[in-house]
């Protein structure tokens, strides 16, 4: 128990988690104190932030808040040591073989969907419909998309939860990891669809990881999915 306690590196996932379910859920009571978007007075608990724009620019907010404690770590610690990324050919083969998974998971998940339903409703998990949404709302959402999420996740969810937390167990550590990284695609509304889909993506950006020792690999990975996502959503 001690040994786990004094494991920095389980700290500053514990941070990274803690920013992101308790900092959103602080501003949003904090604007449910300033009466932003009130019509009537409603329960905390019945609030929503129905303005998408102010949306988009909280949870860059966020993102950037994360970057920072990453910087903090790298400039003012000795946990990291900064070395400059390295991009290799292979890496961009790499991500086309992680978005052709991801198509098959998709449609799997497509099946199970049907079954379940019998094909009635929308499929699309919640995470996915406020992402269409935020695209349409800003172009802003796509660099938040494409180059801030990839780099935030990996970093976490690769890098520490896999690479440190799990180092002498990795492929425990990446069962943990698409687990979790599944879990919080899916705290804005829970379907089955959403838990194959991004647990899966989570999964073969974890074993891509593994299998190249490179977190600049499932970063570039991680990205050129969320480009073509975004892509998909804008030529609508």
């Amino acid at each position: 128990m001690k040994h786990l306690i004094k494991n920095k590196y389980i700290w500053i996932f514990a941070t990274y988690i803690l920013i992101m379910t308790v900092v959103p859920r602080g501003l949003k009571f904090v604007l449910y104190l300033g009466d932003v978007g009130k019509t009537e007075h409603l329960a905390f608990k019945n609030y929503h932030v129905e303005n998408d724009l102010l949306i988009i620019w909280l949870n860059i907010s966020i993102q950037l808040l994360i970057l920072g404690f990453v910087f903090f770590l790298y400039s003012s610690t000795s946990v990291f040591t900064w070395k400059r990324p390295i991009v290799k050919g292979k890496d961009f083969l790499n991500a086309l073989y992680i978005f052709l998974w991801k198509i098959l998971v998709s449609g799997i998940a497509g099946i199970v969907f049907v079954f379940i339903n019998g094909g009635l409703g929308d499929a699309t998990p919640q995470n996915q419909q406020n992402l269409e949404v935020a695209i349409q709302t800003s172009l802003v959402t796509v660099i938040s998309t494409v180059i801030l999420a990839p780099i935030i996740e990996e970093f976490f969810f690769r890098k520490i939860l896999i690479g440190h937390i799990f180092a002498s167990h990795p492929y425990i550590g990446l069962m943990l990891s698409s687990l979790i990284f599944g879990g919080l695609h899916l705290v804005s509304g829970f379907s089955v669809v959403g838990l194959i889909i991004y647990c899966g993506m989570g999964l073969f950006l974890g074993l891509l990881y593994l299998k190249t020792n490179r977190l600049e690999s499932s970063m570039i990975a991680h990205s050129f999915n969320n480009l073509i996502s975004s892509l998909r959503i804008l030529i609508q």
